[in-house]
């Protein structure tokens, strides 16, 4: 074999550990690019020579030399990162397996866990390169994930539509000490069709028990509703009862089910409000109280609103992004997909923070977050690049002293072929 073998073996080295430097470098050259994993090179050593007529000693073992070394194989690092909080909604990070799914301006498909994204003009979801970020939009108010992933695209100036009053309950005392004929009205704001405010005028007035009212009734109070609408028929009835009848615990004893409020007719304004639930029991419990206290109004609910407007987004573990409206509703606007890959380490680096399916990595999966395997959207967050300057520094030491190593290899193996060239003079 010769001197010149081990200039060969040692070239070997120099080269791949000049490749491992090489690695080195670009992982800490990307030490704060966002969403970066970090990579590692593995050396292999190359085919062995046998020496000897037969290549094997007297008892059958094999007798070889190196010729030196290759590198072998890339590891690419998918660990976790650590998370920034930044005040950007639209910066999202994953806590744990799965890549963002993007279609870039050319229209391939690419998978980046770098989640700096934001929206552009035309309200799509796009990472800083321009490429769409892929999941699902709200369909009727519902997010359709078992459809194919389309661009996710977010309509910041939708309207909430409006809701017309169901529902409504109050909590009211009716003090039993008061006169007959003493009245007292409460008011309850509801919302007709288009969203307008209306009242309500509950008229409560003290009146003497009779031989109609429930046995051990002890107190009573008319009602009548009327409203405080100036225009066409909009007179409030209370179908089912005209009368609320108290015991001598306070209790109520009348009527025994929740009534219901039936509008006579549109409002002024020509918005409606179909029947109205007036919820007076509660599990078994009346809002309505007989008790010896002022007569008075305390707690008001209704189910009913107003449009609204988008005042801010969020994004929840899932990946869905919610809009919350003016009139304090939530409605989902759409989800965001992640990806995951059966052999991650098959993904082909692109640049530009994204990867590219191979063969090896086969298809991506896409899905919602949080199921099969994937792991979690973090909003306002970033995940930073997840390489260990320690470990790489220590790496670099190493592949240095392993160039050194080779170096001095070569340099020794010319000073023996200098003396055997000499040997001649």
């Amino acid at each position: 074999m010769g001197l010149y073998s081990s200039f060969y073996a040692s070239l070997s080295g120099l080269s791949t550990n000049a490749s491992n430097l090489s690695v080195i470098g670009n992982n800490l050259a990307n030490l704060n690019t966002i969403g970066y994993k970090g990579s590692s090179g593995t050396f292999q050593d190359l085919f062995s020579a046998s020496l000897g007529s037969q290549g094997t000693q007297g008892n059958g073992n094999p007798i070889q030399i190196g010729l030196g070394t290759r590198l072998g194989g890339m590891t690419q690092n998918f660990g976790q990162g650590s998370f920034q909080s930044t005040s950007n909604v639209t910066d999202l990070a994953i806590s744990g397996q799965g890549l963002f799914a993007l279609t870039t301006q050319t229209g391939t498909r690419a998978y980046t866990r770098a989640g700096n994204f934001t929206i552009d003009k035309t309200g799509s979801l796009v990472d800083t390169n321009g490429s769409h970020v892929l999941g699902w939009n709200s369909t009727g108010g519902a997010i359709p994930t078992s459809t194919a992933p389309v661009p996710v695209a977010l309509n910041l100036n939708q309207t909430s539509t409006p809701f017309s009053t169901t529902r409504l309950s109050n909590s009211v005392n009716f003090n039993p000490g008061a006169a007959n004929a003493t009245s007292f009205t409460t008011p309850m704001q509801v919302y007709d069709s288009l969203g307008t405010t209306h009242t309500l005028l509950f008229n409560y007035t003290k009146r003497a028990v009779t031989a109609a009212d429930p046995v051990g009734a002890t107190s009573a109070w008319d009602l009548t509703v009327t409203t405080d609408d100036l225009g066409p028929p909009a007179i409030t009835a209370a179908a089912g009862f005209t009368s609320l009848t108290f015991n001598s615990n306070g209790a109520l004893l009348g009527p025994a089910a929740n009534p219901t409020l039936t509008l006579s007719g549109p409002w002024s304004n020509g918005g409606t409000n179909g029947p109205i639930a007036w919820d007076i029991w509660n599990s078994g419990v009346a809002n309505l109280t007989g008790f010896s206290a002022p007569s008075a109004q305390s707690n008001t609910y209704q189910n009913g609103y107003g449009s609204g407007t988008i005042q801010s987004i969020a994004v929840d573990q899932t990946g869905l992004i919610s809009g919350t409206f003016s009139n304090g509703q939530t409605i989902s606007l759409a989800q965001v997909a992640l990806a995951s890959f059966s052999n991650m380490n098959g993904l082909s680096k692109q640049g530009n923070n994204s990867w590219a399916e191979t063969l090896a990595s086969g298809s991506g999966s896409l899905g919602v977050a949080g199921t099969g395997g994937r792991g979690t959207v973090l909003g306002g967050n970033l995940e930073l690049s997840n390489v260990d300057v320690a470990e790489e520094f220590t790496k670099l030491i190493v592949a240095q002293r392993g160039y050194q190593a080779n170096g001095k290899v070569v340099t020794t193996a010319d000073e023996l072929l200098q003396e055997t060239l000499n040997l001649k003079r």
